[in-house]
C-alpha cells in the first residue's frame, strides 16, 4: 500500500508561491530501497511534465525538492512535477557501474527511479510524454545511466560533470563503487564502441531517443574535462550525428565558455554540450537553460536547431530574501542574504531565464499501468556506492530530514547563487560557494584533494 507523508510547505521568496514536498513510499519495484520525494509546485499544470532531478554525492532527495534549489525555482515557475530520488548508500552516492543499472529492467537503484516515475504517472496525472532527468556529478552519471538503459521513458536529459554510460563499469571498480580510470579520463572509446554499449542495454529498443544536453567544467580534478569529451562521442553515435558541431559559440551564457550544437537532418538538436571554462568539478548549474533545453519554458517545444540565442545581459549576482537551509538547518556565516539570514559560503537568488527552444515531444512510449514489474530485489552489487566520491560537506552537522533514508548525520554546505530573471536578461545560476574545504579521501590509490561538490 502507497503512503504518502506530506513534509510541509517551503518557505520561498517574496512573491512566490509554496510548494508542497511529500516523502512517498511503496512506490513500486524498489530493489535498493532508495527514497522517493516529489515536489508539487502550487500552480501544478493539468497533464504535468514530469522532471526528476538527482542528487549529488552526500546528498538526499530533500536537498533537491528545496525552495532553494533551482530546479525546484524552475518547477515553481513551469508547473511542473519534481521527482527527488534519496540515495541510500554510505555516502549518499548512486550506483552507475553494476550491470543491473546498465540493464534495461535490470534492477538497482535505477529500476527504483523508474518506477517513481510510473508512479506519479499513474497517481499524480504526469504526462508520460515529457518525462526529464538532471543530475551533478554521481547524478549527472546517474542521468547518463537512465538516459541510456530506459530510452522510451525520458524525452531528455541534461548531465552536470557527468561521465559516459558504462564508464565506470569498465574496469576495476572499488568497494564503494569507485573507478579512478574512469574518474581521470582515461577510459577512451569510439564514438561507435560507446554507443554499442548503450544500445546493449535495451537491445530491443527501436523507438525516438532522449536529447541529452551535457556540462562540464575545464578544469575538473575530480571526474576529469576528458569525460565530457567521450561523453559527446557517446551520444552524437547513439543519436545518429556528427561528432563533428553543427555550431560552435564562443563565449556562450558567460565569457570563455564555449557551447557546441550536433544537429540531425531535420535540424533537432541532439546533443548540447557546454564547456565551463576554468570551471572546476563545483559546476556552475543553469537550471534555467536546461528547463529550455526540455521545452518547458512556456516557448515552443521544440529545438532551435543549433541557432544562436538572443544575446543576454551579463547580469549581477542577487540574493534571495528567504533564509537559506542547510538539510533543513538555517546556515550562519558568509555572505549575508538580503532580508534573510547569513548563508555558509556564499548566497542564494531567485531568478531563471525563459529562453527559446527545448524539445519536439515526439516519440518515446507513454507509460501507463502501475509500476515497473519486479526485477529481483538484491541490492546493487559492490556494497556502498561512491559514484561522485567523497566530497567536503560543509561542516554544519545535521540529523537529516525525518523519514529519510538517505545520508543522515551529513551536511551539505552549499549555497546556489542566481542571476535576476527574464527572457533576455541575466541567467539564472545555481553555484556551489564553499567556504570551507575538507579532505578528499584516497580511495583505491585517487590522490586526496581540497574538493567541494555537493550542488543541490
Amino acid at each position: 500500500m502507497m503512503k504518502a507523508v506530506v513534509i510541509g510547505l517551503l518557505a520561498l521568496a517574496p512573491n512566490a508561491v509554496a510548494g508542497t514536498v511529500t516523502q512517498i513510499t511503496n512506490f513500486g519495484d524498489n530493489p535498493t530501497g532508495i527514497g522517493m520525494y516529489l515536489y508539487t509546485p502550487a500552480n501544478v499544470t493539468a497533464k504535468p511534465a514530469v522532471v526528476v532531478g538527482v542528487h549529488a554525492c552526500h546528498g538526499k532527495g530533500t536537498d533537491v525538492c528545496s525552495s532553494n534549489n533551482a530546479f525546484a525555482q524552475q518547477a515553481d515557475k513551469w508547473g511542473f512535477l519534481l521527482i527527488c530520488p534519496s540515495a541510500i548508500s554510505s555516502d549518499g552516492c548512486w550506483d552507475v557501474y553494476s550491470t543491473k543499472v546498465m540493464t534495461h529492467n535490470g534492477g538497482g537503484d535505477a529500476q527504483g527511479i523508474i518506477s517513481m516515475v510510473n508512479y506519479v504517472i499513474v497517481n499524480q496525472g504526469g504526462d508520460a510524454s515529457r518525462v526529464f532527468v538532471m543530475g551533478h556529478s554521481s547524478g549527472g552519471m546517474t542521468t547518463n545511466i537512465l538516459l541510456g538503459s530506459y530510452p522510451e521513458v525520458f524525452k531528455a536529459g541534461a548531465a552536470y560533470a557527468g561521465v559516459p554510460f558504462g564508464c565506470f563499469g569498465t574496469g576495476t571498480v572499488d568497494s564503494l563503487g569507485w573507478n579512478t580510470t574512469c574518474a581521470q579520463g582515461k577510459v577512451s572509446k569510439t564514438g561507435a564502441e560507446w554507443g554499442n554499449q548503450v544500445r546493449a542495454a535495451y537491445p530491443g529498443f527501436t523507438g525516438t531517443r532522449p536529447r541529452i544536453q551535457l556540462w562540464h567544467g575545464t578544469t575538473d580534478d575530480v571526474l576529469f574535462f576528458q569525460n565530457f569529451k567521450e561523453e559527446i562521442k557517446e551520444w552524437t553515435n547513439v543519436l545518429g550525428v556528427s561528432e563533428t558541431p553543427s555550431t560552435t559559440e564562443n563565449n556562450a551564457l558567460q565569457s570563455t565558455w564555449i557551447r557546441t550544437r550536433y544537429q540531425d537532418a531535420k535540424g533537432i538538436v541532439q546533443v548540447e554540450a557546454i564547456e565551463e571554462t576554468g570551471q572546476p568539478h563545483n559546476l556552475v548549474v543553469n537550471a534555467a537553460e536546461a528547463i529550455r533545453f526540455f521545452g518547458l519554458d512556456g516557448s515552443d517545444a521544440i529545438s532551435d536547431g543549433g541557432a544562436p540565442e538572443a544575446k543576454k545581459d551579463a547580469g549581477t549576482v542577487e540574493v534571495l530574501d528567504a533564509p537559506i537551509k542547510i538539510d533543513g538547518i538555517a546556515a550562519t556565516g558568509g555572505v549575508v542574504a538580503t532580508g534573510g539570514v547569513m548563508a555558509t559560503g556564499g548566497v542564494m537568488a531567485t531568478g531563471g531565464v525563459m529562453a527559446t527552444g527545448g524539445v519536439r515531444a515526439t516519440g518515446g512510449l507513454s507509460t501507463t499501468g502501475g509500476t515497473a514489474s519486479p526485477t529481483g530485489g538484491n541490492p546493487a552489487t559492490g556494497g556502498s556506492v561512491r559514484s561522485g566520491g567523497s566530497f567536503s560537506t560543509g561542516g554544519v552537522p545535521t540529523g537529516g530530514t525525518p523519514g529519510d533514508p538517505g545520508t543522515k548525520g551529513k551536511s551539505s554546505g552549499c549555497a546556489l547563487v542566481h542571476a535576476p530573471a527574464g527572457r533576455g536578461s541575466p541567467l539564472a545560476w545555481a553555484v556551489v560557494s564553499l567556504g570551507a574545504a575538507l579532505t578528499w579521501r584516497r580511495r583505491s590509490g585517487f590522490a586526496k584533494r581540497e574538493q567541494a561538490d555537493e550542488i543541490h
